[in-house]
């Protein structure tokens, strides 16, 4: 059992624990672009999210009965939340110590972990795309990403049609700089976005003064360092996005945390559950885009 003792936080007991510094985590990013569902209380166990196939019309020759009824099929994505936690076990030394304020780090650390969490299972989901252009050693290239957005206007009726817009581009940091490099050679070359930097909405002049690329071909674009690198690269994408789009994001408790002290412990467990699930609701409306995702340098 791991229990959080005066030897584990020593480096923080000799000051307020709020000078302590928490280790970074990336933001909340891929949550607040997908398809939300609250889910609502004693509604059974799983959210239903059907979606409707296709009719085929024909010619019709006059004074003939039409003789070919179309059927009606739909499909359903079921999404079963299942609950998610974390816990740290304090003592009540440690708590004396600190006066309390580790309490409220420790919810600070726990509530990141959450995150993390929940960002890495949604961003996992773009791997499950109908299509996926580059490769684990492929650098990412604005030809993907414009290929992505071509992909998902000009999606198959067969396979759901045209993707509802607006859609989102998402990747991790170091495929994003590899979009920045083509707007920021080192060298201005004639007829280069570099070339233009200085005039007015100049694309290179922006990644130039603030290193954002903030829209690319009609979308917004987005960062993460939530997703999982492995040696076959980092699988980003472009989605569908908001309610009615191709990720989608059921919960069915909001986490929060709850001490139980443990008299005979002489500690207090910290508990942080919540309950979630994630789908993807049309595959066809997701485009991954695999890039190497090597550590600049």
């Amino acid at each position: 059992m791991s229990i959080t003792t005066t030897s584990s936080l020593g480096d923080t007991l000799p000051t307020i624990i709020e000078e302590a510094r928490h280790t970074e985590n990336f933001l909340e990013v891929a949550s607040k672009l997908v398809w939300v569902i609250n889910k609502k209380l004693h509604s059974g166990l799983t959210t239903n999210l059907p979606y409707w196939g296709t009719a085929t019309a024909t010619g019709l020759t006059e004074g003939v009965d039409m003789s070919n009824p179309q059927t009606m099929v739909d499909t359903n994505v079921p999404i079963t939340p299942a609950e998610v936690g974390a816990q740290i076990l304090i003592t009540d030394k440690v708590v004396r110590d600190n006066q309390e304020d580790v309490i409220r780090a420790a919810g600070v650390i726990l509530g990141n972990a959450m995150v993390v969490k929940r960002e890495n299972d949604l961003l996992t989901l773009i791997a499950s795309a109908t299509t996926t252009l580059g490769g684990a050693s492929t650098t990412l290239t604005l030809g993907i990403i414009a290929a992505s957005q071509a992909l998902l206007s000009g999606n198959a009726i067969a396979s759901g049609g045209p993707a509802p817009k607006p859609y989102v581009f998402i990747h991790h940091p170091f495929a994003l700089l590899d979009i920045v490099d083509v707007f920021t050679p080192l060298v201005a070359v004639a007829g280069t976005p570099l070339a233009a930097a200085g005039a007015a909405g100049s694309l290179a002049d922006d990644y130039l003064r603030n290193y954002w690329v903030g829209r690319i071909f009609g979308m917004n674009v987005y960062e993460s360092g939530n997703f999982t690198i492995a040696s076959t690269g980092v699988k980003g994408g472009v989605f569908a996005s908001g309610r009615g789009g191709g990720l989608v994001l059921v919960t069915a408790k909001e986490w929060d945390i709850k001490p139980d002290p443990d008299p005979s412990l002489r500690a207090t467990e910290l508990n942080i559950v919540g309950e979630y699930g994630v789908a993807v609701y049309l595959a066809g409306w997701i485009v991954g885009t695999h890039a190497d995702v090597t550590t600049p340098g």
